[in-house]
């Protein structure tokens, strides 16, 4: 079990730069936590002390934005870490930590952190300067999240764009958003003759080489179909509304994927409401024509 222990943190990039033979004596205080499907680690303003790394499985981070209402922050995998934050101060958590599927995880307690490094105490300023750049990193993916929002948000209150205007919008604005360089194209669902069709592109987006990995058009659900490729569903309450892909040119890691998935995810939520809301509009409108030239012609 050791060796697993060892194997593991050394693909952690917040201790990636530490010497095996420190990494071995580290591995003796954690401890294997194993966590059923949707199980709560933590919740959120709970007390905690422990720093988890997660060696299979995936772990959910997510933010109470509304009742049992949840915003995810990340989806997380084998080789993560998080909770780092209880080992420096006595603070409760911000946000909470699930499991997305079975998953195991080994826990450090301060204490044996303490330990650990009080056996080894030049590497004290190593690892929580790494502690400081792993956050800063968040930070930064975080803001750039936060600035894609901030900028679809201004797109989708536009009362006046039609279905077809909107995802050309979304596409033109959030392809440039995510990181390294990507290509994308929106299609949306015709009505008169129940298929999707081509609205809008961003680059050259070829999707010959990963057509038949992509879920049929009736499904609602997001996902990788490649290592470069996502597929992001905006689903409706009948059938689908459309359908964007995004596709990187570049290789990206199990990082980059998670993080770019939950961002077109939330992208997807507020997309698929806009979409609605011009379906409603547009109906009401209809309606209210329907009525007025019914009030004015003749009676028979």
């Amino acid at each position: 079990m050791t060796d697993d222990k060892v194997k593991l943190i050394k693909s952690v990039r917040l201790l990636n730069g530490i010497h095996e033979k420190h990494l071995t004596a580290l591995a003796e205080f954690l401890k294997s936590v194993s966590l059923a499907d949707g199980a709560v680690l933590f919740d959120e303003g709970s007390k905690g002390d422990c720093l988890y790394f997660i060696s299979q499985g995936q772990i959910r981070i997510s933010k109470r934005v509304s009742g049992e209402n949840f915003k995810d922050l990340a989806i997380l995998g084998p080789g993560d870490c998080f909770g780092e934050m209880a080992l420096i101060d006595d603070v409760a958590r911000s946000a909470r930590a699930a499991a997305a599927g079975a998953a195991t995880l080994f826990e450090l307690r301060r204490e044996d952190l303490h330990t650990w490094l009080g056996s080894h105490p030049e590497l004290a300023m190593e690892f929580f300067a790494a502690l400081v750049q792993e956050q800063s990193r968040r930070l930064r993916v975080t803001s750039t999240e936060l600035t894609l929002l901030y900028d679809l948000s201004n797109i989708l209150l536009d009362r006046v764009l039609s279905a077809k205007e909107l995802l050309a919008k979304v596409v033109e604005h959030v392809t440039p958003h995510l990181q390294g360089a990507w290509v994308s194209q929106a299609s949306l669902y015709n009505s008169y003759n129940e298929e999707m069709e081509f609205v809008a592109a961003m680059g050259e987006c070829d999707l010959s080489s990963v057509r038949e990995k992509l879920p049929a058009p009736s499904e609602t659900r997001n996902a990788w179909v490649d290592d470069a490729t996502y597929y992001v569903s905006l689903p409706g309450a009948k059938h689908p509304m459309g359908h964007l892909v995004f596709r990187s040119l570049n290789p990206l890691t199990e990082d980059d994927r998670s993080e770019t998935g939950r961002t077109l995810a939330t992208v997807a939520k507020l997309l698929s409401t806009a979409l609605e809301n011009i379906e409603f509009r547009t109906e009401e409108s209809l309606r209210d024509r329907l009525k007025e030239t019914m009030s004015h012609a003749p009676g028979l």
